[in-house]
């Protein structure tokens, strides 16, 4: 299950790229699906990652959460809060070599808890984590395609930024083979701490000016719904 979970994270943005490429979603499409995608997966965190975390893990997670989130907000400086389909680059502008790291190391870091196979085999989580990835990967593909950036080059920054989940599974596994097991527990700890920030960002800003729109506030409360029958 590892395996598969390690192949569509690295599929996932693949894809992203080429249907920014083919079919060029309007900003309406992406702000629905952001929504959508923030809300299933701030519902999946909060009503079954959360208890489950503090149930075996005791108040130490807070601390393990906690630097999560800090590492998003700091992770966010060099992205440019392409994680949460934000796309400010102007026409003309390149890519930052520190944008795609940020979201390489943001990829890896959020993969590593992915090793464990309870974790991989937890139905609800994946889908959370996988519905954040197609907007993240198709505001990465939309900045680059208004940046002019030549295809070649764009498909090998997609290329890096898809293998940086894999990477990440990879190197969970080792480090659940030579470390203590609660490794991996901490590093889903860490990862829902990202998340968390994501989530709940592209739900407050997935709409221009914070104003509130009848579309994206369905958006939320159908993600939310689904992710409370996934979760019971």
């Amino acid at each position: 299950m590892t395996a598969t979970i390690a192949l569509l994270f690295l599929v996932v943005p693949l894809m992203a790229g080429f249907v920014v490429r083919t079919w060029r979603p309007g900003p309406h499409w992406s702000r629905s699906l952001l929504s959508f995608g923030g809300a299933f997966l701030l519902g999946v965190t909060v009503m079954h990652m959360l208890p489950e975390l503090y149930a075996e893990g005791g108040a130490v997670i807070g601390m393990w959460l906690l630097g999560g989130f800090l590492l998003q907000v700091l992770l966010e400086f060099f992205s440019q809060g392409i994680e949460h389909g934000h796309q400010h680059l102007l026409p003309g502008k390149t890519l930052p070599l520190v944008t795609l790291i940020g979201l390489c190391v943001h990829a890896f870091v959020e993969a590593v808890p992915f090793a464990a196979p309870t974790i991989a085999m937890d139905i609800p989580f994946v889908l959370g984590v996988l519905l954040h990835k197609v907007p993240m990967a198709l505001a990465l593909a939309a900045v680059m395609d208004r940046s002019g950036v030549a295809p070649r080059r764009a498909w090998t920054y997609l290329l890096l930024f898809a293998v940086s989940a894999p990477v990440g599974i990879a190197v969970g596994s080792a480090m659940g083979r030579s470390a203590a097991p609660e490794v991996l527990f901490y590093a889903l700890a860490l990862a829902i701490g990202m998340l968390l920030h994501i989530s709940t960002t592209i739900i407050f800003e997935s709409a221009p000016e914070h104003r509130f729109h009848r579309q994206r506030f369905v958006a939320v409360l159908v993600g939310i719904g689904l992710a409370f029958l996934a979760v019971h």
